[in-house]
């Protein structure tokens, strides 16, 4: 099997809807950009790691069904909720390095790219900030758009970029603000697509709908903006 996906889980979240009171939902961030991080790890018979924190003593073996590896880390996630924003995407990546020390340790497996993921995190500052999928020319060539994504504790915000040539920034439009997990966002990632020379548009995942952004009527809006200055 090879391994691409890694979990944080509390005892203390079942049933909990609310992103403020979800240890699940705000270790979403950390555990993402570990996975984007992370070279895909052939291995026996584990694909993803589930990493379950509790307030007992943690079971000292792991469970493995079906592919997933369940290993439990002693933490009380109460504490977790009086940390600033900082401090709780720094812990996340410490015990998501334990639970994943942890089954290293008991397959025999060499570190080197369980290392590399977790210092790769630390280069980019705890930061899930990402463009989904590759930019996208105009017909014309004349503009690139993108998807910019900003994927923190609380919501992950989806935005359509479109630049000139020279790569400025013309217009940057949010398309929808979600709950930080990937099943409920990805549902606006579609496909990218531009409607003329001049449009582009970012279609939802069954193509029912979509946002756009219109480059002549923000260029339009630019000039006026200078012409009143």
């Amino acid at each position: 099997m090879i391994l691409k996906h890694f979990l944080l889980y509390s005892e203390a979240d079942d049933g909990i809807a609310e992103v403020e009171n979800s240890f699940t939902f705000q270790s979403r961030c950390i555990t993402a950009l570990y996975e984007r991080c992370f070279s895909k790890f052939q291995n026996g018979n584990i694909k993803q790691i589930n990493i379950f924190c509790v307030k007992d003593s943690p079971n000292p073996t792991l469970t493995i069904v079906d592919g997933f590896c369940d290993v439990e880390i002693h933490y009380d996630v109460s504490e977790f909720f009086k940390l600033e924003d900082k401090e709780k995407k720094e812990l996340v990546l410490v015990i998501l390095k334990q639970g994943i020390d942890k089954v290293v340790k008991v397959n025999n497996w060499e570190s080197k790219p369980f290392d590399d993921a977790y210092n790769c995190v630390k280069v980019e500052k705890h930061k899930n900030e990402y463009v989904w999928k590759k930019p996208k020319s105009s017909p014309n060539r004349n503009y690139k758009a993108e998807v910019f994504i900003n994927h923190g504790l609380y919501l992950c915000e989806i935005y359509l970029v479109v630049k000139d040539k020279n790569g400025n920034e013309i217009v940057k439009k949010l398309v929808s603000t979600t709950k930080p997990d990937e099943l409920i966002f990805s549902r606006y990632l579609g496909e990218l697509n531009w409607l003329s020379n001049y449009e582009v548009a970012l279609f939802n995942r069954p193509k029912s709908n979509y946002v756009s952004v219109n480059i002549k009527e923000v260029l339009f809006n630019y000039r006026v903006r200078l012409f009143n200055n």
